[in-house]
């Protein structure tokens, strides 16, 4: 990326597509070479020309794509030109709009998927008119984000965060670097606390500024028992239907048989520990501790603690995230597991609340009503902005 007070510049292409597609360029080279001079193998047999040059030129064809293949964006406010391009080491094809015709930067998340891998990712883009810009597409949350911010800020133009899906949290560019403190005292904002809903399962404390919320474990429910059962005897009636022919070892030498059953004892790890890590969630309790200088949230189980916290001034969204319409904000790996937040949306709880910064995110609030997710949100934000 390149930068400066009146151009921004991203490129994409090279690194490590490069190293990635030198095997597809050297093979499809070398089939083609085969053909065209009349190589044979040692059996005497050869490659047919036709085949060498169809088959050998799509390895070739892919190989140099991903070796040469170029794109990037360009938004020059000298010339007031927003420039997306393509090409192989040089610039091909472009498409050039009116700078000022940008609306909004925004972040969204897309589940890629190919025959052997399954991956996310976090586009970036500009949208102008019906279309967008494309700026990057990182598997990383967090670079997407600062990336989003450098472009937003340099256009000037309003964030939208829509990875959570539905229509996202906005954020003005003056707002990117403040913190929610900062940006209630600038938009002189106050937070009113609706009154706590009756028969409320939460506890709290207010006592010096400092905020304990503790919500009991949810408990694991008929839903929860199913999904566990599903999670564990799918995978063990698949692996043994297809190798029950292997269960029968009879003669077979003792090292095969210690082999084998290593292997189903490490591919029968996983299948019990997720079912697990769900009852220990299930069984834990959520404490979360609030202070003008700091956000603390803890998972307690009568086994272990599991804490992570992000200083007040670092916070920049509190958002209450619904169930209606929304399929939730990805949970950090060491907060809540995702199948618990999506548990407690199928279960008809109000939300999860996000606290996010530049580095991180915490989510917390599980299994809770909707109206005692929003009473947890308005004091959690009320003590942070105070």
């Amino acid at each position: 990326m390149a930068m400066h007070p009146e151009r921004y510049e991203k490129k994409s292409g090279g690194g490590c597509l490069m190293l990635f597609g030198l095997p597809f360029l050297g093979a499809g080279l070398a089939i083609m070479v085969f053909g065209v001079l009349g190589l044979k193998d040692d059996s005497g047999g050869g490659i047919p020309l036709y085949f060498a040059i169809l088959f050998g030129g799509i390895f070739a064809v892919v190989g140099a794509g991903l070796i040469f293949s170029r794109g990037g964006v360009i938004f020059d406010k000298r010339t007031n030109q927003a420039i997306e391009w393509w090409g192989l080491l040089v610039p091909m094809k472009q498409t050039v709009v009116p700078l000022d015709s940008m609306k909004e930067v925004v972040i969204t998340k897309e589940i890629r998927r190919s025959d052997k891998s399954t991956y996310t990712v976090y586009p970036v883009r500009v949208s102008h008119g019906d279309d967008q810009f494309n700026i990057c597409e990182p598997q990383d949350y967090r670079k997407s984000r600062q990336e989003a911010e450098e472009v937003a800020k340099f256009l000037e133009l309003e964030l939208r965060d829509a990875s959570a899906g539905g229509e996202g949290v906005v954020r003005q560019a003056a707002e990117l670097d403040q913190s929610i403190r900062e940006q209630a005292q600038a938009k002189g904002e106050v937070v009113e606390i609706p009154s706590m809903p009756a028969g409320s399962r939460i506890r709290h404390e207010l006592t010096g500024g400092k905020l304990t919320l503790e919500v009991p474990a949810p408990g694991v429910s008929p839903v929860m028992l199913g999904i566990a059962a599903v999670m564990f005897l799918v995978p063990v009636g698949f692996m043994a239907f297809f190798l029950r022919g292997f269960f029968n070892l009879g003669e077979a030498p003792s090292v095969f048989r210690f082999v084998f059953y290593a292997f189903f004892l490490v591919f029968l790890a996983p299948v019990v520990l997720i079912p697990g890590r769900l009852f220990l969630s299930a069984k834990s309790d959520e404490r979360i501790t609030v202070t003008p200088g700091n956000l603390e949230v803890s998972l307690v189980s009568p086994y272990w603690t599991r804490s992570k916290s992000i200083p007040a001034a670092e916070i920049e969204e509190l958002e209450l995230i619904r169930h209606e319409g929304n399929s939730g904000r990805e949970v950090d790996p060491e907060q809540v597991p995702k199948i618990v937040k999506n548990l407690a949306l199928m279960a008809g709880g109000g939300g999860i609340i996000m606290a996010r910064s530049d580095k991180q995110t915490l989510n917390f609030g599980r299994m809770l009503s909707r109206a005692e997710a929003e009473w947890m949100h308005a004091l959690v934000k009320r003590v942070l902005t105070s």
